[in-house]
């Protein structure tokens, strides 16, 4: 089947899609796991199309090679074999005719990334220069120093920078799928948000050039942020809570309950959602990140809202 007469699929359910077949093919695939991958598959038609066209793509591909298979993913060579797996596996999918290049640039990346952070976990590293970077919740990053850039490739989740003087004179560079951000003199916070990445500048400035226009990049300066797209952005004041998770806590100020547990979900595994029943209601105060479970007992304490507990990985609030 070519990509011209095979069906169109919806982008997003086709990365996670990705995201599924990359978590059972290495091994790592609980039977919780299975339960969410079922449900998901079973919430949207959208959902089990591109499902189902990853099966097809991983049979032409005899997914997964024995060299490949969970064993190689798992045995005691670690992290160094299974990345080699993982990238031989992106190049073979690349060559596949039937839309995994919409796939490619997040799903393999993130699994195969240098730096990596679970759900609710967040941890500083050193870079080789003296600077250094904290990976928030769920975030996936490469570090690449070469003797021209220094190069930071986002993949997911969010991060802290702050640069250091380099002796060779080599650019500060931090990439994402919307475009290129080169740090001058600065620290700062790099976001991906759906189709968009966020940038705060806290010190300094930051060159933006969108990827769809590399010619025409544009400065944020500090105590200014920027949405952009691949297509460009704009600048706006800087959110004062910019930096507030690298503290642990998360604040809100009569924010939106849908967007309050939308924000609280990045830091804990499994589906937790809001019904629309309660969407509406507002949210103020500052919640220590440590303890996602205490933040929804306190909302059930503050709001007219239920805390329906199906499993520790599947919450839902809704209206009481």
């Amino acid at each position: 089947m070519s990509s011209q007469n095979a069906p169109a699929v919806d982008p997003r359910a086709a990365r996670e899609a990705a995201r599924w077949m990359m978590r059972m093919h290495s091994g790592e695939m609980s039977a919780a796991d299975q339960r969410r991958c079922a449900q998901w598959r079973a919430s949207d038609p959208e959902n089990e199309k591109a499902w189902q066209r990853a099966e097809r793509v991983a049979h032409k591909l005899g997914m997964v090679p024995p060299a490949l298979g969970a064993p190689a993913l798992r045995n005691a060579a670690g992290d160094s074999q299974r990345r080699t797996a993982l990238k031989t596996l992106a190049l073979a999918l690349g060559a596949v005719p039937l839309g995994w290049a919409v796939w490619r640039a997040t799903p393999w990346n993130e699994w195969n990334a240098d730096q990596q952070t679970a759900a609710g976990e967040r941890r500083e590293i050193k870079l080789p220069d003296g600077g250094s970077v904290v990976l928030n919740t769920a975030t996936a990053l490469d570090v690449q120093y070469d003797s021209a850039t220094r190069r930071l490739r986002l993949y997911k989740g969010e991060i802290l920078v702050q640069t250091a003087a380099d002796a060779l004179g080599r650019h500060f560079i931090v990439e994402s799928p919307q475009g290129a951000m080169r740090a001058i003199g600065t620290r700062f916070v790099v976001r991906l948000d759906g189709e968009h990445t966020r940038l705060g500048v806290l010190e300094g400035a930051v060159e933006v050039r969108p990827a769809g226009h590399p010619d025409a990049p544009y400065v944020v300066r500090a105590g200014r942020q920027s949405r952009f797209n691949a297509a460009g952005g704009a600048t706006e004041v800087l959110d004062p809570n910019a930096e507030a998770w690298n503290g642990g806590v998360l604040y809100a100020e009569k924010m939106p309950l849908a967007d309050f547990v939308a924000e609280l979900a990045r830091y804990r595994p499994g589906l937790l959602r809001c019904d629309p029943s309660a969407a509406r209601l507002r949210v103020s105060g500052a919640f220590q990140l440590r303890d996602t479970d205490s933040i929804l007992q306190a909302l059930a304490a503050s709001l007219p809202v239920r805390v329906q507990t199906r499993t520790r990985y599947w919450v839902t609030l809704t209206h009481a």
